[in-house]
């Protein structure tokens, strides 16, 4: 792990200014091969491309519903479907990834409202609430969270728990990590972020909780359990901080996992780091203590 984030530092990965090279560079960064055995199945589910991961053996009452990363404006099956099969093989269950609108054509709450009707439709196939999960990273970790608060609205059954892996769950970034961290993130920073937060909010408060669930208040404690993992020397150490202590403070159950000298979702780097094998087994031990 240190011999990867000095050569990240040595080298680091640039933004390409059009976001439709930044998706193309993207799905190139991350995109790999599924597992050996796994088989995917190319769905619609809420009305969005969607794709159901098997690994070669599963518990069918275990589903992961996955929103992937990419601070609202990349991201996509076709990058994390490699990783997607590792979660799959390492949770025993299903893993569904959905591609949920992006930013900037379509802006905030574009991305919530097909990350809750993909949970609404697998409910209306028959699939029980309580042998669901919600995963995400970066934004999509954050979206996790508001893609609870916006079921609850709806009143939908809670899922059986969510994982959190280096949440981005405050679009104001005020957070003091921005800076604390600033030279020990290789992969985001302030201005970074603040680029794609304006093009998702396109206008729309910060503050609002489906945007930024830190300022959900009293909803935190109605959530499923959740689980935080996230980076202690990433900008975003706050943010899941921040997070896991609102719901504590709401009455919620919450899991918070700083882990010290890695990155922003080191889980992606794969099975080869140790850090990351032992990230994916806390996470299947939090899910298996919560579904049947």
């Amino acid at each position: 792990m240190t011999s990867l984030l000095e050569l990240v530092r040595e080298n680091p990965l640039p933004r390409p200014e059009s976001v439709t090279d930044w998706r193309a560079a993207v799905d190139e960064q991350l995109s790999g091969p599924l597992i050996d055995g796994a088989t995917e199945l190319q769905t619609t589910l809420g009305g969005r491309p969607a794709a159901l991961i098997r690994p070669p053996a599963f518990t069918p009452a275990r589903t992961v519903l996955y929103l992937h990363g990419g601070a609202y404006e990349v991201g996509s099956i076709a990058a994390y479907r490699g990783f997607a099969s590792q979660v799959a093989q390492r949770l025993e269950a299903v893993v569904v990834v959905v591609d949920y609108r992006l930013a900037p054509e379509h802006p905030f709450p574009g991305a919530v409202e097909d990350a809750v009707a993909a949970y609404r439709e697998l409910l209306g196939r028959g699939y029980k609430a309580g042998e669901i999960a919600l995963m995400g990273d970066s934004a999509g970790g954050g979206l996790a969270v508001a893609t609870l608060i916006a079921s609850g609205r709806e009143n939908l059954p809670p899922p059986a728990a969510a994982v959190c892996l280096s949440p981005w769950a405050d679009l104001t970034m005020t957070a003091d990590s921005y800076t604390r961290c600033s030279s020990t993130d290789p992969f985001l920073d302030r201005d970074m972020l603040d680029r794609s937060a304006q093009s998702y909010l396109a206008g729309a408060d910060p503050h609002n909780a489906l945007a930024s669930p830190v300022f959900a208040d009293a909803e935190l404690g109605a959530l499923s359990p959740v689980l935080i993992q996230a980076a202690a020397g990433e900008v975003l150490a706050d943010d899941a901080a921040t997070l896991a202590a609102n719901i504590r403070n709401a009455g919620g159950h919450v899991e918070l996992e700083l882990w010290p000298d890695l990155t922003h979702v080191w889980h992606l780097l794969g099975p080869g780091i140790p850090e990351a094998r032992e990230a994916m087994d806390r996470i299947a031990e939090f899910l298996h203590s919560h579904w049947p």
